[in-house]
């Protein structure tokens, strides 16, 4: 089964960059109007796809010639680092028409990526029920429910029967797909909600009451993407209702929604391990530069600190030339220690798995287990260093110092994403670069003060 979803993947991507070689052919060779008609070919998402890889110098050439057939979804599935040039290219007035063609969700996820001129000039000219509804979007905080909120569901009375459902899904207005209705009560609350297979399934006499799921969960405008994102993992969910303060529905999450969502957060974290931002595949070259320098910036300066241990043992070293040579060993083994630490315990953290009683248990196991690899690591290293220095002495030290190190490493490793979690400091761009320092520092401090104490 593996190996056949393996050759439809490998096979969809062979032929897609083959279609894009040959659009790219095509514009080489001025052939615009095949252009055209290859280009709008394209599904979507794929057509995005293109648009990403492409020199942004060409979209004065190619964006023009598709925009009067061009679907308004190719906007959201654009990298965010690209959405302001190709809307640049499309126009005010073409962007404005493919905009107003959008979900208010979609809309705000576009116009957010602009710049403040640009941004203000697309909602001045967009229809007054489409700007108003942005405009009170993005009231609403970065990366909570109010700014993704889908205001196309269907809403049942609760004292409605079977029939009386289905007949308000004929003759509502909604075109898009949808998998469940949410029932609400007279002050419009949600009180449960009922899967549209349910529904098909039951007597059209049945009351709604009786068939709707009254143990669903209900998130506000101001819950954050995290903690809805963990609700749909953790219960296995179709639809989540949005209430406003008075609790009135104002709108839901569907899966389909859900699934991007947590696809781009679970993308967003792991780039932000290495303190990279996710545009940075398609940003321009002096964007990504800007993007990570900051970071690198910072490592310099803990790697100067790290220095300046090492600087304060420089009589040791010179003396015992084996310490010079052996000390990365101790700093890297307890660098990786501690990142495997750090790693499971952010993981954790974006899952909500680590609860407030368990903070304790998950620190301790996860010291527990770097003292007992660094115990077996540490005996398998010195009998691999007293071979060619023949210093049982040196074998020792370095036994201590890496016992020593894995063992905070465990600590540093679990608590500092835990803290940084703590202050609503993201934990995963920051706790690499403050464990990387740690354990370094600590590292060699315990490598090369072992050594000063005990072979000097």
């Amino acid at each position: 089964m593996q190996n056949s979803q393996n050759t439809i993947l490998s096979d969809y991507q062979e032929k897609l960059a083959e279609t894009f070689e040959h659009i790219n052919y095509l514009i080489d060779n001025d052939k615009i109007d095949n252009v055209k008609i290859a280009l709008l070919a394209l599904h979507y998402a794929d057509l995005a796809d293109f648009l990403d890889n492409t020199n942004h110098k060409l979209y004065d050439l190619v964006l023009p010639i598709i925009a009067d057939d061009i679907e308004p979804e190719t906007l959201v599935w654009l990298s965010d680092s690209n959405k302001q040039a190709a809307i640049e290219a499309f126009g005010i007035n073409k962007t404005v028409k493919l905009i107003n063609q959008l979900d208010i969700e979609d809309c705000i996820e576009v116009i957010d990526t602009l710049d403040e001129d640009l941004k203000d000039q697309i909602i001045k000219n967009l229809n007054p029920d489409k700007r108003k509804q942005i405009i009170e979007g993005f009231k609403y905080p970065e990366n909570t429910v109010g700014r993704i909120v889908e205001k196309h569901f269907i809403a049942f009375q609760e004292d409605w029967s079977v029939e009386q459902a289905i007949e308000h899904i004929r003759k509502s207005k909604i075109t898009h797909d949808f998998h469940a209705g949410i029932v609400v009560n007279s002050k419009y609350q949600p009180v449960g909600n009922i899967l549209l297979c349910t529904l098909v399934k039951s007597l059209p006499s049945e009351p709604l009451i009786n068939l709707m799921n009254s143990e669903f969960k209900i998130a506000e405008t101001s819950t954050k993407l995290d903690e809805i994102a963990f609700i749909f993992k953790q219960y296995a969910l179709t639809i989540v209702p949005v209430v406003n303060k008075k609790g009135k529905l104002v709108g839901s999450v569907s899966i389909d929604k859900m699934i991007y969502i947590i696809e781009e957060q679970t993308e967003s974290e792991f780039l932000h391990l290495g303190g990279i931002n996710t545009s940075d595949i398609f940003d321009n070259l002096y964007a990504t530069v800007k993007h990570r320098f900051p970071w690198l910036f910072i490592n310099l300066i803990t790697a100067c600190a790290t220095s300046l241990v090492i600087n304060q043992f420089s009589d040791a070293i010179e003396k015992l030339i084996a310490l010079a040579t052996i000390m990365p060993i101790v700093a890297s083994m307890g660098g990786n220690a501690g990142t495997q630490a750090m790693t499971v315990t952010v993981r954790a953290l974006a899952n909500r798995e680590i609860k407030q009683i368990y903070i304790t248990k998950v620190i301790l196991k996860e010291i527990f287990v770097c003292l007992l690899n660094g115990f077996a690591l540490a005996i398998i290293g010195s009998l691999i260093i007293y071979i060619p220095f023949s210093d049982l002495n040196l074998s020792l030290v370095f036994t201590a110092a890496i016992i020593i190190n894995f063992t905070a490493a465990g600590l540093l490793g679990s608590s500092i994403p835990i803290i940084l979690d703590h202050f609503d400091i993201d934990p995963a761009t920051s706790s690499g670069v403050v464990l990387t320092a740690l354990t370094d520092a600590l590292g060699f401090f315990s490598f090369l003060g072992l050594a000063f104490f005990f072979l000097i």
